[in-house]
């Protein structure tokens, strides 16, 4: 088999072992009819691919490939049949950004630390803030401030104590209820 190209040694080895998954979910997307068309024409697509070597996972690339060209179909089709709508709800892709609340709680947090390390004996929160926000070695705060490097670690012990203490006292601290909006009085007209 020296007339085999890479890809075609790869697309045997790494594509072709997977195929009765994606005839599976070319099924799902277009019914059993289309399916085998589909997972073909998903092989034309992959064996056109440049830089197949580069493909951390091929069988999740295969079942990408046939997901986008059942939604190709449906999109060119002038009629379209109720499951493939009902199958447009599982093509719904999570975004992979974080959502209001998470920015939020993540800036409250932020917010939190900042607090602590502030409130950190001087020298003790500019090691802490040297090493683990600037990500200095150990090292090179020793140099930087002019100390010993065992006494780097001991700022860095003592830092982390500090704000774990901290951060633990603050979440053992009841929540505070949000103050309550007055409901909009209604004047009565007579």
């Amino acid at each position: 088999m020296g007339w085999l190209r890479d890809i075609d040694r790869w697309f045997l080895s790494e594509v072709l072992p997977h195929a009765a998954a994606y005839r599976a979910r070319a099924a799902y997307f277009c019914g059993r009819d289309e399916a085998d068309d589909l997972v073909q024409e998903a092989y034309a697509r992959v064996l056109d691919t440049q830089d197949f070597r580069a493909i951390q996972s091929p069988r999740g690339f295969v079942l990408t490939i046939v997901r986008n060209l059942a939604l190709e179909r449906l999109r060119r089709a002038n009629v379209v049949r109720i499951d493939y709508l009902a199958s447009l709800e599982a093509l719904d892709v999570a975004d992979p950004a974080p959502d209001a609340f998470m920015v939020s709680s993540g800036r409250s947090e932020l917010r939190q630390l900042t607090r602590i390390m502030e409130s950190l004996p001087p020298q003790c929160g500019r090691v802490l803030h040297m090493r683990k926000i600037q990500g200095m070695a150990p090292g090179q705060i020793a140099e930087a401030l002019s100390i010993s490097l065992s006494t780097v670690e001991k700022h860095l012990a003592k830092g982390l104590a500090l704000v774990t203490r901290a951060r633990r006292d603050d979440n053992a601290r009841p929540e505070v209820e949000c103050p309550r909006i007055p409901a909009p009085t209604r004047r009565v007209s007579t």
